[in-house]
């Protein structure tokens, strides 16, 4: 099944769900609608009787006040009157029945308005085995209309019982029906629903045809974006105009795209970077130990030769941390960051005093604020000496460094400024690419470095141009 389309498994669950209605439908027809085939025959008996009394009466009903429907079904309700509630001669007729053969069906009675004959209606030879019941109840009741139920030869025989005075005599009224018109409603009715379910199939059909393909149709699209994907052709954009769950997984995968993309020419631009910052030192340094296996010092003399050849291994390895470091935070991305509580405050000013001998000529400006927070210190201090790394080498004479709180946002705002030039708007951004060089930049990765560090700790850092200075400014999560 693991193999089978989306489709097919919406036709499997479509199939299973009628084929379980059906059962059900089949299983519990007869029982969820009983109460109400009941109460329907039992008014329809209830209807006849209030046309026979009527009759009795010598009235008639008014057209208005005729219901068809129960007047056709009244033609099925069976009648027995006794009059001034002389129910021992309902004993005379049974015996009389019971003498008879039961082939023979008896005629009914004659209505009479002797005081001779008490008894009206007709007696059927299927309901002589309780009659003897019925009668008992009809004694019994106190009450002017009752209804009963009894089962007879696997059939139910419902009947109501009701007491009238008419023209001055008690007249006791038992009418009685078979559950066959139950049984004629219940088929009409499931014949009915049946027709209902079979249009209702029909109908179903035709949507989820629709539907499977609507729902297919963008899946198999994404499915050849992904194969695309696999192949490393990721240049094509994935778009789906649509906010379900299937847009947002089209979402997913363009932003998977995307990042691909991205990583694909960061590493080409890795490549390339390694490829130049790695050949110019290991060319200087052959050449030098060339020079010097020939007895030729460049510079002058041999120390100076194996200085520059020493500086070019320094450059070299500096490259190599670099990009080492930039592996580990790539791995550290993926996994939870190590993190202690640290005084900010004493962080930056430990980092600045290590940094300020470099260049005698600065005026620091710090304005700090006693902080802890959660962050990890190794990696922190990394990213502020690569800022005031980058400050120190483009700074004139002045760098300022402000800490603030905004306790609303719930954010730590670092700001790192120095008074050296402007740096366009257009390159603002592009700074923190890795590979990207400034003016007099040494390695193009530190501001990269920078960013992922800051990101690793959930915040974010970007450069402005302010009035007087150019600003590195770093937001984190307090």
């Amino acid at each position: 099944m693991k193999s089978w389309s989306l489709s097919d498994k919406l036709w499997l669950l479509f199939a299973a769900v009628l084929s379980i209605l059906f059962l059900l439908l089949g299983i519990v027809f007869r029982w969820s609608i009983r109460d109400f085939f009941t109460t329907e025959a039992y008014r329809t008996i209830e209807y006849a009787q209030e046309v026979r009394v009527i009759e009795l009466q010598g009235g008639f009903i008014p057209f208005e006040d005729i219901d068809l429907n129960s007047l056709r079904n009244a033609r099925d309700v069976g009648h027995i009157i006794v009059f001034d509630r002389e129910f021992d001669l309902i004993d005379y007729y049974l015996n009389r029945f019971g003498t008879q053969d039961s082939s023979d069906r008896t005629p009914p009675l004659q209505d009479s308005t002797s005081r001779d004959v008490l008894i009206s209606g007709t007696i059927i030879p299927e309901i002589l085995p309780v009659m003897k019941s019925i009668k008992e109840n009809a004694e019994k009741q106190t009450s002017l209309s009752e209804r009963y139920e009894t089962l007879l030869s696997g059939r139910s025989l419902f009947y109501v019982i009701r007491t009238e005075e008419i023209s001055g005599r008690d007249v006791t009224m038992i009418s009685y029906m078979w559950d066959t018109y139950m049984n004629t409603l219940s088929s009409t009715l499931f014949s009915r629903l049946l027709l209902v379910m079979a249009i209702m199939t029909v109908v179903s059909l035709v949507f989820i045809i629709v539907f499977s393909r609507y729902l297919t149709k963008p899946l198999k699209k994404l499915s050849e974006d992904v194969r695309m994907i696999s192949k490393r052709n990721w240049d094509r954009p994935i778009s789906l105009n649509r906010s379900d769950e299937i847009g947002e997984l089209a979402g997913s995968i363009e932003n998977m795209r995307k990042s691909l993309s991205e990583q694909d020419r960061e590493q080409q631009s890795m490549l390339q970077f390694i490829s130049h910052e790695l050949k110019t030192p290991v060319m200087v340094i052959r050449s030098y130990a060339q020079a010097i296996k020939d007895d030729i010092y460049p510079g002058g003399d041999l120390d100076s030769a194996i200085d520059v050849i020493d500086k070019e291994i320094q450059r070299m390895d500096l490259r190599v941390k670099d990009l080492l470091f930039i592996t580990r935070l790539e791995y550290l991305s993926r996994h939870d960051l190590e993190k202690e509580e640290v005084n900010l405050s004493e962080l930056v000013e430990d980092t600045v005093g290590r940094f300020s001998f470099q260049r005698d000529d600065i005026d620091w400006n710090l304005n700090l604020k006693d902080f802890k927070t959660e962050v990890n210190e190794e990696q922190l201090a990394i990213a502020i000496e690569n800022i005031l790394s980058n400050q120190i080498r483009y700074a004139k004479n002045r760098i300022e460094v402000t800490m603030e709180v905004d306790e609303r946002e719930e954010n730590l705002l670092m700001r790192f400024a120095n008074d050296g030039e402007k740096i366009p708007e257009t390159r603002l951004e592009e700074l923190f690419k890795p590979f990207n060089k400034g003016v007099g930049g040494e390695t193009g990765l530190g501001l990269s470095i920078t960013r992922r560090i800051i990101e690793l700790h959930g915040g974010t850092i970007s450069m402005a141009n302010e009035e007087e200075f150019v600003a590195t400014i770093v937001e984190l999560p307090i």
